[in-house]
């Protein structure tokens, strides 16, 4: 029985008594008759509030108490209202939520309590109020970034409305006449906002009407479900709602229904395939009860922080000739002029449509925010389809904060619906992109098939289409761009690195599908990559059963500064033999390291992974098991795998076999499984066998289940030479081991040093002497060829040179005898030998013209490196413990350059007249003077300021003068001068320098 104001104010007065503000009071809502007020927000319906303070006088109350929304308590205040009499007439509850609540989920299931389509999660409220007085009930919730109102009466039904920035939703829980409106508007002010006629059940995006381009009139509000296939033009929505005639009603879209499942069939791991449905079964193409399947009218589809509204689905069922633009901005008309993106900030995002078969055109643009030092990132995506090729291109650029540079990168592909070329080679798709101061994340071979650019070489689409097929510019960022690994990001600090990709889908012999893509990234982590996905189906005629269907994702990675190459392949999910139920899976690789690498001269061969019981070492890659998982009835499951790798310690080898029935309580099961490892120089093997079959049974006997469980299994191990081994016997509760030859420790298999000799690379290879610096060419012999053993001819100027042992070195001598080590190695090990702490010794001379040149004052630089471990381990370890196989840091050269020479310069300098006043000749050769003859001809003096004169006048006004009369008259006699350079003020400058003494005069 509900509480009366007597009964309600006895109990609030109790509390209030009390003085303790601390202790719990409790009201239940449904007891009282305010369940529909409570239920919302309080577990039960019940109301548990703490720190509460109560007031007798007007029936009220406040504190804190849980919600159903939020973890922390929420400050709630209570009021109850009477009209003088004992019953309580109403009741309203206000609660303050500690943090924001996406309206999502106030309304879902909680403070509406009926299905509607999904809303966008940036709209939030932190303020929710209800309130039910004369049968009508109210729900608020404000606070936050929209406002949402709920309203109910009995007999009328309930409705929703949920404002925001830029759009408004109205929501019904079912058809409600026009004359039933009335109740519900009238009590929270609604009128201008509900249309003047019958509303239909469902969630409805409401926007301003606006006029068509083509000045067609008024849009029209569907009359009920059947009308959401309408052809009327979609728009924007905008911030103003109310006033004039009736607003446009586009429904709104919800998740999609999982796909169902058939328990019966499953695939090989053992999952339910889909459901099979007869034709003319189940909901009829373009359906859209429940929110599933596509829509072939316009419709609104929520997003993060609004709605898309779109047109026709398929692209195949396209209608009338229009655009259509949608996004956050206000009310835009769908005519043929492009509309203005304006500038976009975070979140927001527009999209423009053209549609008129056969030509279809979808293109959009979208800003997030970005990580510093970037502020936003803005992507755009356009989508062409003409029924024979369709195509897309996206792009984005990362806009900097200031004092930083942009980030950009485009990526486009182009697709056939039938393919280009003769049969034997036909080209499907061409796909190609680059990106500029970013960095594209190479996708392992597990993740081929989801890598964006490669799906889009069979389907251009994949990257930028929404689920109707029109530009979705916020999955092109949420998938490229945002996330928690984004295939694209943008480079950081000071680098400028640049990827490009090339991309090619083909068909070969029209039975083998591939895609292929080469992609090349610049920067620190230069890369070289080939990616692509191969594969197979017979028959490949569609609406036939298959046989057979294998797909594979290939990977091949060059990275010449890390030093690394990688080949590898993975069978994809999508593979299976004979029935799909029999599914095929495994992948093969190589690597090796090279150059920089840390782990120079290591590699690794695998097929299908390592031995079970091999360590495998980090820098390894992971590869799955070859093998196949095959469901024969859904109670006899058969499994098979096998593996082989190589790697520079050993060889390993195995696979298994496993066969399993189940039905009801009993089970059933048969397990074979070999494994080998190899290891060579010194030969020797290790085989392990194992091969167990059981059954299990639970009965009951009486009261009790108990499970009876009986096996039999053999295992063997045998290992050598020697030869030797053990076998393990279980027969059900009882197992013993027996042994038989020799143990595994009985022979080190040691070599001798002949032995080992042969596992060294070629002599002329184990030590190599390499010029670097300051070679010469040298003349070739009589025969036209230079002998090998022929000396180096160098440059005087400076030469260096390098040693390169393969054997580690322990010590380093700079001569062909005694001496003193100038570097030292670590100690030698040899595994095939058995030998530890050995000293290896590399002496370096050189001698010239007979003589041994002096060293010491020669630069040199060690060369380290790492070496197997397989030769020049210690042979302490497992091979099946993995970890590194390489032992590092060896030294295994030195490299030697000789003293630099004086600097001579590229002049003479100053040369006196001292210097060359006369050569010396031998007495007793021919002179060509008489040494006795006198002087002939007058004698020249040195007067001394000759020197001064020139600079004086050589180009004084007065010597031009003279030379140009003189110029003049010599060509009136017809004497040719050419151009004449009558300025002469350089050669006045030169002449201070150009004469190393004063100048001999003669008297003329």
């Amino acid at each position: 029985m509900p509480f009366t104001v007597g009964e309600l104010r006895t109990l609030l007065a109790e509390h209030h008594k009390a003085g303790d503000t601390s202790r719990a009071l409790e009201l239940d809502g449904g007891r009282a008759g305010w369940a529909e007020v409570f239920r919302p927000l309080f577990p039960d319906g019940l109301l548990r509030a703490t720190d509460c303070e109560t007031d007798p006088e007007t029936l009220s109350l406040h504190g804190l108490a849980l919600t159903t929304l939020s973890t922390e308590p929420a400050r709630v205040r209570v009021a109850f209202a009477d009209d003088g009499g004992p019953e309580i007439t109403g009741v309203s509850l206000h609660a303050g939520l500690p943090t924001l609540v996406p309206v999502s989920t106030l309304v879902q299931g909680l403070g509406v309590g009926w299905e509607v389509s999904a809303l966008p999660t940036a709209a939030t409220v932190r303020q929710v109020e209800m309130r039910q007085q004369d049968g009508v009930f109210v729900l608020s919730g404000t606070g936050g970034s929209c406002a949402v109102t709920v309203v109910g009466h009995e007999g009328a039904g309930r409705l929703l409305l949920a404002r925001c920035d830029g759009w408004q939703v109205l929501c019904a829980d079912r058809d409600v006449p026009r004359r039933q409106l009335s109740p519900l508007v009238g009590a929270v002010g609604l009128d201008g906002v509900v249309p003047d006629a019958d509303l239909p059940g469902g969630t409805w995006l409401t926007v301003p009407r606006v006029e068509t381009s083509a000045g067609a009139g008024r849009q029209k509000a569907p009359e009920g479900h059947a009308s959401r296939s309408g052809g009327w033009a979609a728009t924007s929505c905008g911030s103003a709602f109310g006033g004039g005639a009736d607003p446009v009603m586009i429904p709104v879209r919800g998740a999609r229904r999982s796909a169902e499942v058939d328990a019966r069939r499953r695939d090989g791991l053992g999952r339910p395939l889909p459901l099979l449905k007869e034709a003319g079964v189940g909901a009829a193409p373009g359906s859209s009860a429940g929110g599933s399947g596509p829509w072939r009218g316009v419709y609104a589809v929520a997003v993060g922080d609004g709605f898309v509204v779109v047109a026709p689905g398929a692209l195949g069922h396209r209608q009338a000739h229009r655009f259509r633009l949608s996004g956050p901005r206000g009310p835009v008309a769908t005519g043929l002029s492009f509309p203005d993106f304006g500038d976009l900030v975070d979140g927001e995002h527009v999209t423009v449509t053209y549609d008129k078969p056969p030509l279809y055109v979808s293109g959009g643009l979208a800003a997030k925010k970005a990580e510093p030092p970037y502020a936003l990132v803005a992507g755009g995506v356009l989508i062409v389809d003409t029924k024979s090729f369709s195509g897309s291109a996206v792009a984005a650029a990362y806009l900097p904060t200031s004092g930083n540079r942009a980030s950009f990168f485009a990526f486009g592909a182009l697709t056939a619906d039938k393919g280009i070329g003769p049969p034997a080679f036909q080209v499907r798709g061409v796909a190609g992109g680059m990106g500029w101061r970013s960095n594209l994340r190479l996708p392992s071979v597990e993740e081929l098939a989801d890598f964006p650019f490669l799906q889009a070489l069979d389907d251009p689409t994949a990257i930028g289409a929404g689920p109707d097929g029109s530009a979705d510019p916020l999955a092109v960022l949420d998938t490229l761009a945002t996330g928690a690994e984004p295939w694209i990001t943008p480079a950081g600090g000071g680098e400028d690195p640049l990827w490009i990709t090339a991309g090619l889908g083909f068909t070969i012999a029209e039975r083998l599908d591939g895609r292929a893509m080469l992609v090349l990234q610049t920067g620190q982590d230069l890369t070289f990559a080939l990616l692509g996905i191969a594969g197979m189906r017979f028959p490949k005629e569609p609406g036939r059963r298959r046989y057979a269907n294998v797909e594979l994702g290939l990977e091949a990675v060059l990275k010449p500064r890390a030093g690394e190459l990688t080949l590898a392949a993975q069978l994809t999910p999508n593979s299976f033999l004979l029935d799909e139920n029999c599914r095929l899976r495994g992948g093969v690789a190589f690597k090796t390291w090279f150059g920089p690498s840390t782990h120079k001269g290591d590699f690794v061969v695998t097929l299908g992974g390592y031995h079970r019981n091999y360590k495998r070492p980090d820098h390894y890659p992971t590869v799955p098991r070859l093998g196949f998982d095959w469901d024969l009835s859904g109670k006899v499951t058969v499994s098979g795998e096998a593996y082989f790798a190589l790697t520079p310690a050993a060889v390993m080898a195995g696979g298994g076999l496993d066969v399993r029935f189940s039905s009801g309580a009993l089970h059933a099961w048969l397990t074979a499984r070999v494994d080998a490892l190899i290891q060579w120089k010194p030969f020797y093997f290790d085989v392990g066998l194992h091969v167990s079959v059981g059954v299990q049974a639970r009965i009951k006997i009486w009261f009790v289940k108990i499970t009876i469980t009986v096996e039999v299994g053999v295992a063997l191990r045998v290992w050598g030479p020697p030869t030797g081994g053990e076998a393990r016997i279980k027969l059900w509760f009882v197992s013993f081991t027996i042994g038989f030859g020799r143990g595994r420790d009985a022979d080190t298999h040691a070599l001798d040093w002949p032995g080992f000799r042969t596992m060294l690379p070629p002599r002329e290879n184990t030590l190599r002497l390499l010029p670097l610096t300051g070679l010469l060419p040298e003349a070739p012999g009589a025969d036209g060829t230079r002998g090998a053993d022929a000396a180096w001819q160098v440059a005087t100027s400076g030469f260096s040179f390098a040693t390169d042992s393969a054997m580690p070195i322990t010590e380093v001598y700079l001569a062909a005898g005694g001496g003193s080590a100038v570097e030292t190695g670590s100690r030698v090990d040899i595994r095939p030998m058995d030998r530890r702490g050995l000293t290896s010794v590399h002496r370096v001379w050189i001698t010239l013209e007979g003589e041994t040149v002096d060293l010491q004052d020669w630069a040199r630089t060690a060369s380290t490196t790492s070496v197997p471990k397989a030769l020049w381990g210690s042979g302490d370890d497992d091979p099946l413990d993995g970890g590194d196989e390489l032992v590092g840091g060896q030294l295994t050269g030195i490299a030697l350059a000789s003293p630099a020479t004086p600097d001579y310069g590229h002049d003479t300098g100053y040369i006196g007249e001292d210097a060359i006043a006369f050569d010396p000749i031998a007495p007793d050769g021919t002179q060509p003077l008489d040494p006795s003859a006198p002087p002939a001809g007058p004698s020249p003096d040195r007067p001394g300021g000759v020197i001064e004169a020139i600079v004086q006048t050589v180009n004084a006004p007065a010597q031009r003068d003279a030379r140009g009369q003189l110029a003049e008259a010599l060509e009136g006699f017809g004497v040719g001068l050419g151009a004449l350079d009558s300025d002469l003020s350089a050669y006045a400058r030169a002449a201070e320098t150009a004469f190393t003494a004063e100048p001999m005069l003669l008297n003329a």
